[in-house]
């Protein structure tokens, strides 16, 4: 009787060994698995956001929608959409498929799709789009061109 005791006593310890294993191997899947979405998730900002204290001195293209809160000086290109805030400065052209536009610009913009002047934008250069909204208060010294005719010619270059 002791022999049969002996092999039973093991075989649960076995067991027992097992099932802890198969629990931490399920934890450790379970954490791999949120980890790869966790990155598949934060690959990338899906906003570059310029602050207020940020002045950046050159020509900048964005795969990405771009917030602007600083100031720019030079080109300003985005493969999606470009928000320009009340305290945001663009001092050269803003190409882009849409553009909301808050702040200051000096130079040209080019919104493929469409473009929002809020009432506080000023400014200073020509506009081509296909749509446009215009808030009251907007400031524009420039030529526009809107329509589907002209804004093809705006398109963004790769």
């Amino acid at each position: 009787m002791n022999y049969l005791k002996i092999p039973i006593y093991f075989l649960e310890l076995f067991a027992l060994v097992l099932l802890q294993k198969n629990m931490l191997n399920r934890r450790k899947k379970s954490r791999e698995k949120n980890l790869s979405k966790t990155e598949k998730t934060n690959s990338g900002p899906a906003i570059t956001y310029i602050t207020e204290s940020t002045t950046i001195t050159a020509d900048m293209i964005c795969e990405d929608d771009v917030r602007v809160a600083g100031t720019i000086d030079g080109k300003l290109e985005s493969k999606k959409k470009v928000i320009l805030t009340e305290s945001g400065i663009v001092n050269g052209e803003i190409v882009s498929p849409s553009a909301d536009i808050s702040g200051k610009v000096e130079g040209d913009i080019r919104a493929q799709n469409k473009l929002t002047l809020r009432s506080s934008a000023v400014i200073d250069g020509d506009i081509t789009t296909d749509k446009i909204k215009i808030e009251q208060g907007a400031q524009v010294k420039g030529v526009f061109q809107v329509g589907k005719s002209v804004s093809s010619s705006a398109k963004i270059s790769s």
